[in-house]
């Protein structure tokens, strides 16, 4: 009995595992039959071989790009995940902090990062602290809301029975909001984990600072639509494989979350 009841369940993970790929098959498979039937400039939109040529000729080059996106988004998500986490906790436990910061979030959080590169330029220069800079602005704010706000959510009984115990305000702090605070600032850095990787890569393209940006936009001028949309492809599997990794680690990092959501294994 246990077997058979076993079966049906291996089938339904089996099944979600497969979806994803089919839906990028069929993708592939819309994109040829496109440029192979003649309904499109393939000078403009290149055949799926052409892409694959493009990007086995240039490998080198698209790892560097690859590379040198990866270090500025390291930084740049590093720098916000820290930040964004330590103010969203001390303002969202501060009703003066967070009353004396409204006005300057509200403010701040509108603005586009790439409204910011004269900004940046004349502060660091063109390089690397640069993107990894705006990076940061732009992926910060994820982090700090959700973390507000999931201090603000706290149950105030768990803060009682935390109090009752004997735990003063910073052991309050780690012992309590900190581990009831924890998915929410999961998802924010989820959400900062993709929005860096579109904010690295156009930064890198609009300003020219190397990584897959530059990559891009060198094949683009030099007319090589191939290797164009070959590095438009890396961006978005760089994303895709950078989310899954944090999903992963942040199964790992809290069990009983990833239970709750049906992801435990």
């Amino acid at each position: 009995m246990p077997i058979s009841a076993g079966r049906p369940r291996s089938s339904a993970a089996w099944r979600r595992r497969l979806r994803p790929v089919v839906g990028v098959a069929v993708a592939i498979g819309l994109w040829a039959a496109v440029t192979y039937s003649g309904a499109v400039n393939t000078d403009n939109v290149p055949t799926v071989g052409a892409v694959v040529s493009g990007a086995a000729e240039s490998w080198r080059d698209l790892l560097a790009g690859l590379g040198g996106t990866l270090q500025s988004w390291a930084i740049g998500l590093g720098i916000a995940s820290v930040a964004g986490a330590a103010c969203g906790l001390l303002v969202g436990l501060s009703r003066w902090a967070e009353a004396a910061t409204e006005v300057i979030v509200r403010m701040m959080r509108p603005l586009p990062s790439l409204a910011l590169i004269p900004v940046a330029i004349l502060i660091a220069g063109l390089g690397v602290t640069m993107t990894s800079g705006l990076v940061a602005f732009a992926a910060f704010w994820p982090v700090f809301i959700n973390t507000r706000y999931a201090v603000h959510q706290i149950e105030p009984k768990l803060l009682d029975s935390g109090r009752a115990l004997g735990l003063r305000r910073w052991g309050l702090v780690r012992r309590v909001v900190l581990p009831a605070a924890a998915p929410s600032m999961a998802t924010g850095v989820r959400v900062s984990v993709g929005l860096a990787v579109v904010v690295t890569v156009s930064v890198e393209l609009v300003a020219g600072t190397g990584g897959l940006g530059e990559y891009v936009l060198v094949a683009q001028q030099s007319g090589n639509a191939g290797e164009m949309y070959a590095g438009v492809v890396a961006g978005g599997l760089l994303g895709w494989g950078l989310n899954v990794a944090w999903r992963v680690a942040a199964d790992a990092l809290m069990p009983w979350q990833a239970a709750a959501t049906g992801r435990a294994r």
